[in-house]
């Protein structure tokens, strides 16, 4: 994952205060993106969060995240939490821009990899995949298969797509020239 220092800085303080909660996370976006084959230049830092944090979690969370340099509120946790949000947001007070968007989901694969001796959980590829085409990320996805090539379960990706998208699963399958 080739990034300028502050952001592979801003990342890696975030996976290790997130390794430390023990609450469960998988990198998703261009992180994940990234570790697929495909860099790309970001902002932020997207994650999925197991969904149902008790009050408990969401205080190791926050003091987590504050011990690496991160701020965030409770209160925007319990919004996403209830529903009144769709995520939450950490800020980098050491960079003073970059942050990371925090989602809260009831399940999610995720594969484990060690970065630099780092534990690091990713969004699985094809959960990735699905998630891009349902975000309408189509060049993305195009540029993700020509990287993964045929390494892939086509029925983990097809699983999450209503029959629209499975159709624009099958269009990037074709224009890709993968068939599985």
């Amino acid at each position: 994952m080739a990034r300028n220092g502050n952001y592979s800085d801003a990342l890696l303080r975030l996976v290790k205060a997130l390794n430390e909660t023990g609450i469960r996370y998988a990198l998703t976006g261009a992180a994940a993106v990234g570790y697929y084959g495909a860099p790309r230049s970001t902002m932020d830092i997207d994650v999925v969060v197991e969904g149902k944090l008790s009050d408990a979690q969401i205080e190791v969370l926050v003091a987590g995240l504050s011990r690496k340099g991160f701020s965030t509120s409770k209160d925007e946790i319990r919004r996403a939490i209830t529903g009144e949000e769709v995520k939450f947001q950490a800020f980098d007070n050491k960079t003073g821009f970059l942050r990371a968007d925090m989602f809260l989901e009831k399940s999610f694969g995720r594969v484990r990899d060690r970065i630099d001796g780092l534990k690091v959980w990713f969004m699985t590829f094809e959960e990735l995949v699905a998630k891009k085409i349902q975000y309408g990320d189509l060049d993305e996805v195009k540029l993700l298969f020509q990287r993964r090539g045929r390494v892939f379960e086509k029925e983990k990706i097809v699983r999450f797509l209503n029959t629209q998208q499975r159709a624009k699963l099958e269009q990037i399958l074709k224009e890709t020239k993968l068939k599985t």
